[in-house]
């Protein structure tokens, strides 16, 4: 991969911390979910097959809009979503940043039929009451992708039925506060419906 210079290793770095707070915070598995950053006509994202809990800044793979994933590491291939990140920054200009997670509380939630109430919650207030949601889609498709651009056009927070949560944001850190928030909603959703059943 080259080289890297202080800014973007400087950026990768709060990806992997991203990752790793994610994964400590339940809201990955050790080799779930992936993250990226948009830089010059393309962005960095995790790669596939490497635990999210102690990534480095040597490990992402840069994919170009154009063109999409770079060589340049060998040894790793960028995350099965790289589509989904690419056609997401394609579509939205103002995106630095992508974060998909696979939140246990969201997805039992939305698998239920239920969904979270933004505007009832404090910490909600960033999503403007709006949380989209996309069907069941194969992951890595190139179907997957264009519904979860079309989601995020929308809203910049989207539920990918039975699979997890995808994020858009301005910065890594933002996208984090936005997935973690939203599954302390769905967690306080479920406890609200077990407990109309007492």
């Amino acid at each position: 991969m080259g080289n890297l210079n202080e800014d973007l290793k400087r950026l990768l770095s709060d990806v992997a911390e991203v990752m790793r707070l994610a994964y400590e915070k339940g809201l990955i598995n050790v080799l779930g979910g992936n993250a990226s950053v948009r830089w010059g006509n393309g962005f960095w994202i995790t790669p596939s097959q490497v635990p999210k809990y102690r990534l480095r800044a040597e490990d992402f793979i840069y994919v170009d809009l154009n063109e999409g994933p770079k060589p340049g590491n060998e040894s790793k291939e960028p995350s099965i979503e790289w589509r989904m990140h690419r056609e997401v920054y394609a579509a939205l200009s103002d995106v630095n940043a992508i974060l998909h997670t696979h939140n246990p509380y969201t997805i039992a939630l939305y698998s239920m039929g239920l969904s979270v109430k933004p505007t009832e919650f404090v910490e909600a207030f960033p999503f403007r009451g709006c949380v989209s949601v996309v069907p069941k889609l194969p992951a890595g498709s190139l179907e997957l992708a264009n519904a979860v651009t079309e989601a995020l056009v929308k809203c910049r927070v989207a539920v990918l039925l039975g699979h997890g949560v995808v994020v858009a944001a301005n910065n890594i850190f933002k996208a984090l506060d936005l997935a973690e928030s939203l599954e302390n909603m769905a967690r306080i959703e479920l406890l609200r419906n077990m407990m109309k059943r007492f």
